[in-house]
């Protein structure tokens, strides 16, 4: 049994494993998308055990601006074991060896590190497992809400826009030293719109001639989904309230430091058991991370 990183072609035995554990298939298309139409490196370790992958550990890179430093962070994504090579609850458990040997290779505790801010969103089973190993430990939870029929002023004005080329603009108008921000400058957000078997469309928020943000928005789900926002957070509520007016109602993830930013738009906070975890192994820890990261569903890995 070896644990060891990607190799060109492992697709086909993660895709299968996915399949398998998961119960339902990922394409290829939505796998290069995730671990390689970024051009950040494919960040994947694997268990192979008699030419067969047994094992997956990934992460989905962004660029990022940690406090204002300039670093890499990552989600985790697609942690995976095979039904057959599962031990719950022992610390060295395939998952456990897996995870860590990943965790100290990507951001060891000292010297270079590939992920400065690695992050995640994971099921309640695995949260439980890794925080149980000691891998993980958690933010806060995340807060889930439907954002309801919402208004619009004279001045305001919102359209549909064909693609983000004012995403770097806006990105420099919401950049913040103070806080942790995933990079959302028109790269980012081409990359993230083109994630296949999803359909999304870029909304212009504005009042009289000037941009204000730039959002985007998932709309094959039922509510449609808000992915993500570009621009100064002072305008999330309005840009919100406007989008709403326009398209009815929608779903979003926040952090629950956010909705103080939703002041006079009408929402419907819903049940979440989704909480954001951080790496307990090497950091940053818990306590840097609370109250400072700015996520949407668009940092997430679908």
């Amino acid at each position: 049994m070896e644990i060891r990183p990607y190799r060109e072609g492992d697709e086909d035995g993660i895709r299968e494993l996915f399949r398998l554990v998961f119960g339902k298939e990922m394409s290829k298309e939505l796998w290069h998308w995730k671990y390689k139409a970024h051009r950040l490196g494919t960040m994947v370790y694997v268990v192979e055990d008699n030419s067969k992958i047994v094992a997956h550990y990934g992460a989905v890179p962004r660029r990022c601006l940690y406090l204002g430093k300039e670093v890499i962070s990552a989600v985790i994504s697609d942690s995976m074991v095979h039904p057959s090579y599962r031990a719950i609850f022992r610390k060295e458990n395939i998952f456990y060896r897996l995870a860590k040997e990943y965790i100290l290779h990507h951001a060891p505790p000292e010297g270079e590190r590939k992920i400065y801010f690695g992050y995640g969103f994971p099921m309640e089973r695995a949260r439980r497992l890794a925080i149980k190993l000691g891998l993980y430990e958690d933010v806060e939870k995340v807060k889930e809400v439907v954002i309801k029929q919402g208004s619009r002023k004279f001045y305001e004005r919102l359209e549909e826009v064909k693609d983000p080329s004012l995403a770097s603009f806006l990105w420099n108008k919401m950049k913040r030293n103070d806080l942790i921000l995933n990079v959302r400058d028109r790269a980012a957000l081409e990359w993230r719109s083109s994630m296949p078997d999803a359909k999304f469309s870029f909304f212009m928020y504005g009042s009289l001639f000037t941009p204000k943000a730039l959002l985007l928005l998932r709309t094959d789900t039922d509510p449609p989904r808000l992915y993500d926002y570009v621009g100064k957070l002072k305008y999330v509520g309005r840009a919100l309230s406007a989008l709403s007016k326009q398209v009815g109602a929608f779903f979003v993830k926040m952090p629950p430091w956010a909705v103080k930013l939703l002041k006079h738009v009408s929402f419907e906070e819903l049940p979440s058991e989704t909480y954001l975890v951080a790496n307990r192994l090497t950091g940053p820890r818990a306590e840097e991370i609370k109250g400072k990261f700015f996520y949407m569903l668009g940092d997430e890995d679908t």
